[in-house]
């Protein structure tokens, strides 16, 4: 059985989600993976290169990743409170100053 990932496209997308909510410079795309129980696929990211900003994305279907224009709210709350924006950004994000990598990489 081939390793669930995800392509670039669809992690391009998963950073401009996170950039209409919050304030960073980068974001590591560490780790997929389907969970067998819920049937949930699993994202583990980390932002800014800080260790205390990592948390896990929970997504129902594949086909949410094709979605450029969604925002998300990261996990603990209380985690990300300092990077979060106080008005979400709306429109097409530019990616060009955010550092990503890329699952694979």
């Amino acid at each position: 059985m081939k390793k669930e990932t995800l392509t670039k496209e669809q992690q391009d997308n998963v950073v401009r989600w996170i950039v209409r909510g919050y304030e960073i410079d980068s974001v590591e795309f560490m780790d997929f993976k389907k969970d067998k129980k819920t049937g949930f696929y699993l994202l583990n990211i980390q932002l800014n290169g800080d260790e205390s900003l990592e948390t896990t994305l929970s997504i129902r279907q594949l086909k949410e990743l094709e979605e450029k224009d969604a925002i998300i709210g990261l996990n603990p709350i209380d985690r990300f409170q300092s990077i979060e924006r106080d008005i979400a950004l709306e429109g097409e994000i530019d990616l060009s100053q955010i550092k990503i990598k890329y699952l694979g990489d």
